[in-house]
């Protein structure tokens, strides 16, 4: 089936989106059901008409930061390919989270709309 790094990538890939889910919830406000939970599932095809062969997936669910509504699925061949689509993805969900919180632990709230006055 899938060994135990691959097991940790899962892992690894839920504790980042919790991480900016976290830092979401305290901006937005009420804790919502469901977020962050995952799924990695292998999926057989139908008996009768389907000449797909099987793979896996891996879901995630973010009302905060999925760009594409609230839950997306990714799709490989083996359970390795399924999470490295996955990891991709999530770190673009959670990548503006994570520069919020490296802003506020370098003491420097990060805001796209301030000029930069380096230069000037």
């Amino acid at each position: 089936m899938y060994d135990f790094q691959t097991a940790q990538r899962l892992v690894r890939i839920q504790e980042r989106l919790r991480n900016a889910t976290y830092h979401e919830m305290r901006k937005d406000g009420p804790h919502k059901m469901s977020e962050g939970a995952m799924e990695l599932c292998f999926h057989m095809p139908a008996v009768v008409g389907d000449r797909e062969e099987p793979c896996w997936s891996v879901w995630a669910y973010s009302y905060l930061l999925c760009p594409d509504g609230r839950s997306e699925r990714w799709f490989g061949k083996t359970p390795e390919e399924a999470i490295s689509k996955a990891e991709d993805a999530i770190e673009k969900w959670c990548f503006g989270a994570e520069m919020e919180q490296f802003g506020e632990f370098m003491g420097e709230p990060i805001d796209d709309d301030e000029e930069d006055h380096t230069n000037g």
